[in-house]
């Protein structure tokens, strides 16, 4: 589901990524491994995502305005040259990598590349990259990664989204801007009448977090664990998301800056993430001149 601009894929990126770049072989592997229902799950967590960003948006957009006092204002709009999204050799989630991958593609980054810093890719990550349409996939150490910033440099104006487990590197400010997109590590879950969540999913689509469940009804395995209290009292335990029923999805924003419904397992949307975060805006201002005739 790439909705880019399509890529100069005959533009190498630096040799340090390059060294690691996974080939087709490890995604045709990863694929048959994991299965049809994963997938589907993997397709349905995209596919709100794509609808969530509002689909592609216009490779450049301009709008002029003519303002009082004889103010002229022009306003471009163009996506950055080049996103590369970095995850740590623990992370583990394919819906907070979509999460983080989709906002890019849909705001027609010409360049969007997924970066595994210090690990191996996970089978259910490279088969989310190419379901999403990726194939600038690399692995590299933790040193490599650090001394990237020259060469992303002359790469042209671009982000560099960090997921969990990636340290922000000391690049210089001229460098790619510096988007963080971590977590805590704590999920809560309040299952209900209303509320019957798919544990299976939830599990898959996280398996590095912690869900904390308050209620009886808590599967009695990892990433699972037991949690005391309601959502009167969760306000101040940390959740980087909430689970609850249709009932107290208003309430439960109180509780966590993103909070998701039954059906919405694999679903993870950043707040503060979107298609914008990955375009540029440059601003004209000039003297109004009406001529004559008018």
């Amino acid at each position: 589901m790439n909705t880019s601009p399509s890529p100069d894929n005959s533009r190498p990126w630096p040799e340090a990524l390059e060294r690691g770049r996974v080939g087709d072989a490890a995604f045709a592997a990863a694929y048959a491994r994991v299965s049809d229902r994963e997938r589907a799950w993997i397709k349905t967590g995209v596919a709100g995502l794509f609808a969530a960003c509002g689909g592609p948006m216009p490779v450049s957009r301009r709008q002029e305005t003519v303002c009082g006092h004889d103010l002229c204002l022009a306003r471009v709009e163009r996506p950055l040259d080049f996103v590369v999204v970095a995850c740590g050799a623990a992370f583990a989630s394919p819906a907070r990598l979509a999460g983080a991958i989709m906002p890019a593609l849909c705001a027609r980054v010409p360049e969007v590349a997924a970066v595994r810093v210090g690990g191996v890719w996970p089978k259910p990550l490279l088969t989310t990259l190419e379901l999403c349409g990726v194939e600038s996939v690399f692995r590299v150490g933790v040193r490599a990664f650090a001394g990237l910033g020259a060469a992303l440099t002359e790469r042209g104006r671009g982000a560099v989204l960090l997921l969990d487990g990636v340290a922000t590197p000391a690049w210089p400010a001229s460098g790619p801007t510096i988007v963080p997109a971590r977590t805590a590590g704590r999920v809560g879950v309040f299952p209900g009448p209303d509320a019957a969540f798919d544990w299976e999913a939830l599990a898959f689509a996280h398996p590095d977090l912690t869900f904390c469940v308050h209620g009886p009804s808590c599967p009695d395995r990892t990433p699972f664990v037991a949690a005391a209290g309601g959502l009167a009292e969760a306000a101040n335990l940390g959740y980087d998301a909430v689970f609850t029923g249709e009932a107290d999805l208003d309430t439960a924003l109180g509780v966590a800056p993103l909070v998701l419904g039954p059906g919405r397992e694999t679903f993870w949307l950043w707040p503060g993430l979107t298609p914008e975060t990955f375009r540029a805006t440059r601003l004209r201002a000039s003297v109004l001149h009406v001529p004559a005739a008018w």
